[in-house]
């Protein structure tokens, strides 16, 4: 039988044994080990101000002196940083102020710290009110959204450069493309258009060639941007297609300024004839188009076109009406070489990189000006650029051929 002694001893490590094995759980063990890396930094930084205090006295603790200040003990001081809002014990002095470089340094630190920070959080698609709550709870750092907003201003110089970049050289496929955002003017808001320039060079490498904020979608904000790339070093000798949707704008600013085969994207057309066609039949007529395009050569697709024709005119003549209005606009492709016909017969490539700025733009809002809008775009931009040149060149995906309409 055990004396009380031994029964308080066994206790004793029973518990200590439970504190043990719950300290060291994974969150835990993290809380613990991130609290006291925070409290040892902590308190080197407070050895540290008051090793530079008592060198701007002069003196050391307890010493006398007619000549310098008193000290005064010290109040809390809070460092925004990397570990979070840190209170640091600042030393004060009866009379005037101490000068503490670590202090300052610690300060201007964090603070530049929360400004990269927001900046980065902000580009990769966070609005400028979660940005301003998310770093003022994490790090400390007192921000507003309009602060957000300011900081990010500072990036205008880098992105003036960014437009006026000359365009890759032997660009020999141009997408086109335009999406529709909310931009505020003074007393309303209205939708304008964002169109969108990428473009494929000789060595298949796809680039984001440039943007432009037009009041429409009209073959004036079209004309502009073609000029713009013209400008910037767009060869018109090395373009062979231009692709797009049927945008009236867009194709006559084309026509006009770069007088290139114009190929209308496949996709968008399958999915206006999926509006006029039963669901109960889809599956058949979708059928049939895949026989167009993607047959073996432009022949075949003719001879597909006129079978697709004789079997559905009766049934759904508005379906092959705007098939046939402008057939040829879609089978342009052929003409290329034949493992780019997947990537050249619809716009896939720049619907992609719209839907990425439609998910970039979305928590931002009506826009307050093209600066605005044109942060935005770079960023993304920037971003895909990256991942395009990690991966080097434009492949064909046999397996992924345009699935718009099934």
């Amino acid at each position: 039988m055990l004396t009380t002694a031994q029964l308080i001893e066994r206790t004793a490590h029973r518990q200590l044994r439970k504190r043990v094995r719950t300290a060291l759980q994974p969150g835990t063990l993290n809380a613990v080990v991130a609290s006291e890396i925070s409290m040892m930094i902590t308190d080197a930084l407070n050895a540290q101000l008051k090793a530079e205090r008592d060198e701007a006295l002069g003196r050391e603790p307890y010493e006398r002196s007619n000549q310098s200040p008193k000290r005064n003990g010290f109040k809390l001081a809070a460092v925004p940083g990397l570990w979070g809002r840190m209170l640091l014990r600042r030393p004060v002095v009866r009379q005037g102020t101490l000068h503490l470089p670590l202090l300052e340094a610690l300060k201007a630190a964090g603070q530049a710290f929360g400004h990269l920070l927001a900046v980065r959080f902000w580009l990769r698609g966070t609005s400028t009110r979660a940005v301003a709550d998310e770093l003022r709870q994490a790090t400390g750092a007192k921000l507003s959204a309009t602060t957000v907003s300011t900081l990010t201003n500072a990036l205008e110089p880098t992105l003036r450069a960014w437009e006026s970049r000359p365009v890759p050289p032997n660009i020999r496929y141009l997408f086109l493309d335009a999406l529709f955002l909310p931009v505020r003017r003074p007393g309303f808001t209205r939708k304008q258009a964002l169109l969108v320039a990428l473009g494929v060079d000789d060595q298949d490498r796809r680039h984001v060639l440039g943007f432009l904020l037009g009041d429409r979608e009209n073959q004036d904000s079209g004309e502009a941007l073609i000029q713009d790339l013209l400008k910037r070093g767009l060869s018109v000798q090395a373009l062979r297609l231009v692709i797009s949707d049927e945008h009236k704008g867009i194709e006559s600013a084309v026509a006009r300024l770069l007088a290139v085969v114009h190929q209308l994207c496949i996709v968008h057309l399958l999915r206006n004839l999926k509006a006029r066609v039963a669901a109960p039949n889809w599956k058949q007529v979708l059928a049939d188009l895949r026989a167009i395009f993607w047959a073996k050569d432009r022949d075949e697709a003719i001879r597909a076109s006129g079978a697709f024709q004789a079997h559905w005119q009766s049934r759904y003549p508005k379906a092959v009406e705007i098939l046939t209005r402008r057939f040829d606009d879609h089978l342009h492709f052929f003409k290329e070489p034949e493992p780019l016909w997947t990537l050249l017969r619809s716009s896939n490539l720049i619907e992609r990189f719209n839907r990425e700025l439609r998910r970039r733009l979305r928590p931002a809002g009506a826009m307050h000006s093209e600066l605005e809008v044109l942060k935005l775009a770079w960023a993304v931009s920037e971003a895909q650029q990256k991942r395009w040149n990690a991966r080097r060149i434009w492949r064909t995906r046999a397996k992924k051929q345009e699935a718009l309409a099934a």
